[in-house]
């Protein structure tokens, strides 16, 4: 889950929270700041702490982009002071409390197993209130799964293209197709586990996608 940096809050006063939403576009992307989704069509601007619950529904700190899918798992859950029982992508290292080797987001037990700050139950709290690792039936209406899946096998396929290229020209015309293709895709930490050991591409990544916190890399 890509962390982000939304910066201050923009020097407006919203007066409905929808309004939010070219700002959040500009400084983060267009991508669900949880399961790292294109929004291709209409972006919806999340509240961290459920509006119907007490949380502020006008709030800058408050918001967040989501997709239809995660945005409707997560529902009311969350009220006002519920914030720290979770991880956050926008005040968070939320990209290595997840690991996306397998088919589905698993919590990263071995990393988050270090710290003592309670992060691995607020990393497992934030997967099951989005059902990160859902994995949809025939008769339900989740992308994300196969979206996801389907952006792994471009990323092989890509690393694949990228090793077999034999000069750096070639490489560097390459990571532009990269770049090309990993925006247009989404799901930035596929990408990011996919070349994790290549460092030309993994900095190329960071800087493509708009306000990712770079200090966790």
């Amino acid at each position: 889950m890509r962390p982000v940096n939304k910066g201050d809050a923009p020097d407006i006063r919203f007066k409905k929270y929808q309004e939010a939403e070219p700002y959040l576009e500009k400084r983060i992307g267009l991508y669900c700041s949880f399961c790292e989704l294109p929004l291709q069509h209409v972006p919806e601007v999340e509240h961290k702490e459920a509006k119907s619950r007490g949380g502020e529904e006008l709030d800058w700190n408050n918001f967040l982009l989501s997709c239809k899918y995660c945005n409707t798992r997560k529902g009311y859950t969350v009220k006002k002071g519920d914030l720290g029982q979770y991880l956050w992508p926008d005040t968070d290292d939320t990209f290595h409390a997840f690991d996306y080797e397998g088919d589905l987001p698993r919590v990263n037990v071995e990393y988050l197993s270090q710290k003592a700050d309670g992060s691995y139950q607020k990393a497992a709290n934030l997967l099951r209130l989005i059902k990160l690792d859902n994995r949809p039936t025939k008769q339900e209406r989740d992308r994300r799964f196969f979206e996801r899946n389907e952006v792994k096998e471009i990323a092989l396929m890509s690393k694949n293209g990228w090793q077999s290229m034999e000069t750096p020209s070639d490489r560097d015309t390459y990571l532009k197709t990269i770049i090309v293709l990993a925006k247009a895709k989404g799901f930035f930490s596929v990408w990011m586990t996919v070349f994790k050991d290549i460092e030309v591409v993994k900095r190329g990544l960071l800087d493509s996608f708009p306000g990712t916190r770079k200090e966790y890399f």
